[in-house]
């Protein structure tokens, strides 16, 4: 018999609302929303699959360029390879993709990590990250979060 817990986990992402860019009259703006990984049942044999999308839009950065977004480490663990949500003393653990496979970590380019690159030229654009809440895990009965600071180089 399964013991259905309604653990409402989501990770947050959180950006500046003004990213400035190494030359004059470069700028980029995100929009995020949390990657909610809705209701998990306490101690499924099956992780919990989500994307989440980014809109960025930037200005004065010309027709070829990219932009690089990066992740920083869990609010929770410090870590890239070890993110936590947490509801007091209780933690389960996640995962941010790039990659609809979920094999490529969004990070910095450090410890085992990718940074997403968008391509230009459009200065409006969207890009899906993709999380993964890892099966077998127990935790109380509650709301979990964590935070990731997201940054833009165009």
């Amino acid at each position: 018999m399964a013991l259905m817990h309604a653990l409402d986990a989501s990770a947050q992402f959180r950006s500046p609302g003004h990213t400035a860019a190494p030359r004059t009259g470069e700028s980029c703006r995100l929009n995020t929303r949390p990657l909610d990984f809705g209701a998990f049942e306490d101690g499924s044999p099956s992780a919990v699959l989500t994307t989440a999308t980014i809109d960025l839009t930037c200005r004065g950065i010309g027709e070829s360029t990219v932009a690089i977004v990066t992740a920083g480490p869990s609010a929770v663990s410090g870590g890239y390879q070890s993110r936590q949500l947490s509801r007091g003393d209780s933690r389960l653990q996640y995962q941010v993709y790039i990659n609809p496979s979920r094999t490529i970590v969004w990070g910095d380019g450090t410890q085992d990590t990718q940074p997403m690159v968008v391509p230009g030229p459009s200065v409006n654009r969207s890009f899906t990250v993709y999380g993964g809440l890892f099966q077998n895990q127990s935790g109380e009965v509650g709301r979990y979060s964590d935070v990731l600071r997201i940054t833009v180089q165009p």
